[in-house]
């Protein structure tokens, strides 16, 4: 394997590098040990994210999806409370072997984060202009006058009105939306070469929801940025992104490019999150919630997660995790050397299109399997 000495922080250190995509995640797995057992919080997720693209990771509230994005920046307790596995490489390089120092240099500068709550995420104590001058100074060789001139700057480019006024106002004097524009404003201050957007439009109201996703999809292009947008919002990935991956209990169920996934769900639980939601061409009394309840993720899981809430669910599913691979080819087929499919389904039993329209299966006689105990 070839090495690389990251330069921009200490010289003396070395880290594996696989040439890849922007992005590249192999079986991610994360632990939480609590008093009440250990939470499967993340099971084997892998995922990809070209430089410039963005990604829609999606799924109900637990399904794991801020945990990843927690995970991948290495922002997570050390062991024993969080373990974690797997490998995350970010252009060329494997995070997992970086020393700390060289990862702090890494966040902000290549990587930056904007969290769901930014009342929480800001410093109560400090100043707007102090935190995001701050940020700018730890990255660049820049005096005082430079990176309050750049702080003015950013914030005119996130449409907050007389930025050189509101530099010296506190989290607090600011409106949700505002604090929101003052996180995006961070986060791209240094154009970041991938940016993870953690439900950015949380407990925002609709209008300010779309100025502020507006805002992100304008300076992201502009700067090339590539974006991993985390929420369960699916009217927000029709709109943002290009591709999609679909998280359930810790795994990805889908991924496929957005307007494919759109059009044709293949997997049980995507095609219930879209069943769930109203259609503007639909009749709203169709909607059809996905019945049961999310996974206790307090013990390793084993078939399949959904299998319990799933209406095509076969004997198989109570039995083995189905691999993540294009409808129709085994994950030996895939590792044969076959070119990679963008459209790839977790699923023993996938939907047909006209399953999708029913929100339900369409084979004769065809029922779900019982779970193992109700046979015997």
């Amino acid at each position: 394997m070839r090495r690389v000495v990251l330069t921009s922080a200490d010289p003396d250190a070395t880290v594996p590098v696989v040439a890849t995509s922007l992005l590249e995640v192999r079986n991610l797995r994360v632990r939480f040990v609590t008093l009440d057992g250990t939470v499967f919080a993340v099971n084997g997720v892998s995922l990809r994210v070209k430089a410039g693209e963005t990604l829609g990771l999606v799924g109900e509230s637990g399904s794991g999806k801020s945990v990843t994005s927690l995970a991948l920046m290495r922002l997570l307790p050390s062991q024993p409370a969080a373990r974690v596995d797997g490998e995350i490489v970010f252009d060329g390089v494997d995070l997992g072997a970086l020393p700390e120092k060289q990862l702090r240099a890494m966040r902000g500068r290549d990587i930056a984060m904007v969290f769901q709550d930014p009342m929480t995420s800001l410093n109560p104590v400090l100043s707007i202009g102090e935190q995001v001058e701050e940020t700018i100074r730890a990255h660049r060789d820049i005096d005082r006058d430079g990176a309050r001139a750049r702080a003015v700057e950013l914030l005119g480019l996130v449409g907050i009105p007389e930025p050189e006024r509101q530099l010296d106002r506190y989290p607090h004097e600011l409106s949700g939306g505002m604090r929101q524009r003052v996180m995006i404003a961070m986060a791209l201050a240094l154009e970041p070469k991938l940016l993870i957007a953690d439900e950015p439009t949380t407990a925002l109201d609709v209008t300010i929801q779309a100025q502020v996703l507006e805002l992100i999809k304008k300076l992201t292009a502009d700067s090339g940025t590539a974006v991993i947008l985390i929420t369960h919002d699916l009217g927000v990935v029709a709109r943002m992104t290009q591709r999609v991956a679909v998280m359930y209990a810790g795994k990805i169920v889908e991924t496929a490019s957005t307007g494919e996934l759109f059009a044709a769900p293949k997997h049980p639980y995507t095609v219930g999150l879209l069943r769930s939601i109203p259609r503007l061409d639909g009749d709203i009394g169709s909607l059809r919630p996905i019945e049961g309840s999310p996974p206790d993720l307090r013990g390793e899981p084993t078939g399949c997660p959904f299998a319990p809430r799933c209406a095509w669910r076969l004997d198989v599913c109570w039995e083995r995790m189905p691999p993540l691979v294009p409808e129709g080819r085994s994950a030996e087929e895939r590792s044969a050397g076959e070119a990679p499919a963008e459209h790839l389904i977790a699923c023993h039993n996938v939907v047909t299109p006209t399953e999708v329209e029913l929100a339900r299966p369409d084979r004769p006689g065809f029922r779900p399997a019982p779970p193992p105990e109700a046979t015997t």
